[in-house]
C-alpha cells in the first residue's frame, strides 16, 4: 500500500535562478503530475482543483550486491493521484510488482539477478481506483494487473489504531481476489513507541494466506528507528519468517538501513546492508548490500 513519501514536508529553497537540466526536468514532471491529477479530478467530479499536495509519483532504482547472484539492479515506480473533489474518496493508484501478493515471505525489497533495464521490463504494474470509506476505516481497490492477459482484481483493507499510553497500536485486515492469481487474506498487528525525539521502537506481526500456494506465511519484525538529523535516519531491524498452518522456521534476517535526503525534499539516497539465513541454504549466512536513489515528483516537491 502506498504511503506518503518520506520527508514530504522538508521543503528547502533552491539556489540560483538558472536550473540545470535535471532540475528543470524534475520541475516539468512535477507540474505534469499536478495536471494529471487535475484532469482526472475534473473527469470524475466535473470540477478542477487549484493544487493538491497529496498527489505524487515515486521512481526508485538502484543496485544490489549479493554474495550468491553478484551485482544486479532494480527499478520501481509507484504513484498516487488524489482526487479531492470526489469528496476526498477517490484516488488513482499505480503500484509496481503488484503480483507480489504478500510481504510476509519476502527476504529483500527487490529480487536480485537482473539489471535495471530488465527489472523495468519485467515489472508488473497494477492500476487501480481506490475508494476511501472513512466511516469503515477502509480502502476498496478495483483495478487491473497490467500484463497479458489483463488480470482484474478487487482488494479491500481495514485499518484501526489505538493509543495505549505511549504506545500506538495499529491493526490491519485485508482481503483480495485476482482473476488468475487467486484469492487470499492478510492480518497484521503493529506497536510502536517513541523513546525520545530521535528514537522509536516498534514490533510488527503479519500473516498471509494465499489460495494459489495453499500456504500460510508468518512474519515478525522488531525494529528501532534512529533519526540522526532532520534529513537522515537509520533503521535497525530483525525479521523472523515462517511458513505453514503450523508455523515452521524458514528464514531469519537483520539489516541496517540508512536514508539521507540528498537534494531539496525530493531526492533520497539509501544504503541497506543485510545478512540473511535461509532454511533451504542450511541457514548459512548470505550477505547483500542495496544502494538506491528515490526521485519524488508532484506539486508538493516544486
Amino acid at each position: 500500500m502506498l504511503s506518503s513519501p518520506l520527508y514530504a514536508t522538508d521543503v528547502l529553497p533552491e539556489d540560483g535562478d538558472s536550473k540545470d537540466w535535471w532540475l528543470s526536468t524534475h520541475e516539468t514532471m512535477s507540474y505534469k503530475v499536478g495536471e494529471w491529477s487535475n484532469g482526472l479530478d475534473a473527469f470524475f467530479s466535473g470540477q478542477r482543483h487549484e493544487n493538491d499536495e497529496k498527489s505524487f509519483v515515486s521512481l526508485r532504482f538502484g543496485t544490489i550486491l549479493e554474495s550468491e547472484d553478484g551485482v544486479s539492479g532494480f527499478f520501481n515506480l509507484d504513484a498516487r493521484l488524489h482526487l479531492p473533489n470526489t469528496e476526498n474518496r477517490l484516488d488513482l493508484i499505480i503500484e509496481s510488482d503488484a503480483d507480489e501478493l504478500t510481504q510476509d515471505n519476502r527476504l529483500m525489497d527487490n529480487e536480485p539477478g537482473q539489471n535495471i533495464l530488465q527489472s523495468a521490463q519485467n515489472t508488473r504494474f497494477a492500476t487501480m481506483l481506490r475508494y476511501v470509506k472513512d466511516e469503515w476505516n477502509a480502502n476498496i481497490d478495483l483495478g487491473l494487473l497490467v500484463r497479458m492477459p489483463m488480470d482484474p482484481f478487487v482488494r479491500i483493507k481495514f485499518d484501526q489504531d489505538y493509543q495505549l499510553g505511549k504506545w500506538l497500536i495499529e491493526q490491519n485486515e485485508a482481503l483480495f481476489s485476482y482473476y488468475s492469481l487467486g484469492y487470499g487474506g492478510r492480518y497484521s498487528l503493529a506497536a510502536r513507541r517513541p523513546f525520545s525525539d530521535r528514537f522509536e521502537f516498534g514490533a510488527e506481526f503479519g500473516t498471509t494466506y494465499l489460495e494459489l500456494d495453499s500456504e500460510t506465511y508468518w512474519r515478525q519484525n522488531l525494529y528501532l528507528n534512529h533519526a540522526l538529523s532532520d534529513r537522515s535516519k537509520l533503521r535497525y531491524q530483525v525479521s523472523y519468517l515462517q511458513e505453514g498452518s503450523k508455523p515452521k522456521a524458514e528464514s531469519f534476517l537483520y539489516y541496517v538501513e540508512y536514508q539521507q535526503v540528498l537534494y531539496s525534499n525530493w531526492l533520497i539516497g539509501q544504503l541497506k546492508p543485510q545478512v540473511t539465513y535461509e532454511r533451504e541454504n542450511d541457514y548459512q549466512s548470505e550477505l547483500s548490500l542495496t544502494a538506491s536513489l528515490e526521485v519524488l515528483l508532484g506539486p508538493s516537491f516544486l
